[in-house]
Parts: structure tokens; sequence; C-alpha cells
């Protein structure tokens, strides 16, 4: 009996480590990878509501560059294997500097300066 609950608890476990990975892997790197596109103008932005208040009015700036790659550095932490600490440490370090620019971004766009 004990093993068919371990087999069961381990099941339950496995399925929420994959939803933990689509949730906060997947979709942050995908979302992180369309916004940098968008803010190089790889990809066409349309602004379906002109008269919206937003913090960055301007898509195509280094803030939402920023705002893209603190997203994709977010995703990678949350898949990247523990066994890989260089990589890790790497990862973690770059999601410090973007988060730390798209705050800086956030504060200068509130103080209006460019």
């Amino acid at each position: 009996m004990n093993m068919e609950n371990h087999n069961q608890t381990s099941s339950t476990e496995k399925g929420k480590k994959y939803l933990v990975v689509v949730f906060l892997g997947i979709f942050p790197i995908i979302s992180g990878v369309l916004d940098m596109l968008i803010s190089l103008n790889m990809i066409e932005y349309v602004d379906t509501r002109p008269s919206r208040i937003a913090i960055f009015n301007d898509p195509h700036t280094w803030k939402v560059f920023a705002l893209g790659a603190t997203l994709l550095f977010f995703g990678i932490a949350n898949i990247l294997p523990p066994r890989m600490k260089f990589l890790g440490r790497l990862n973690t370090c770059l999601l410090f500097l973007s988060f730390v620019a798209v705050v800086i971004g956030v504060i200068l766009q509130k103080i209006n300066l460019p």
C-alpha cells in the first residue's frame, strides 16, 4: 500500500512541476522574446487603443527591451536545472541587471526624462 501512495504522490508532484514549467518558464520566455522583437522593430506593433495610459508609450525603446529581457531571464531561471551552476549564476546576474534597467526606466519615465 505504501508503494501505491508513493507513486500517486510522485505523479501529482510531476503534474505540478510541468504546470510550473509552463506558466513560470515557457510563457515568460515567449513573452520576453516577443517584447524584445517588438522593441527592435522586427515585429510590427499596432496600437489598438491609442487613448490608453501606459508607462511606456513607445514600444521601440530600450525600456521595453529591458522588460523583455527580464521576462526572458525569469523564465530561464525557472526551467534551468540546478546542476547548471555557472549558467544559473550568469542568468541570475543578467536577470538582476535587466530588472534594475526596468526600474531605472520607470523612474526616468515618471520624472519625464528620456
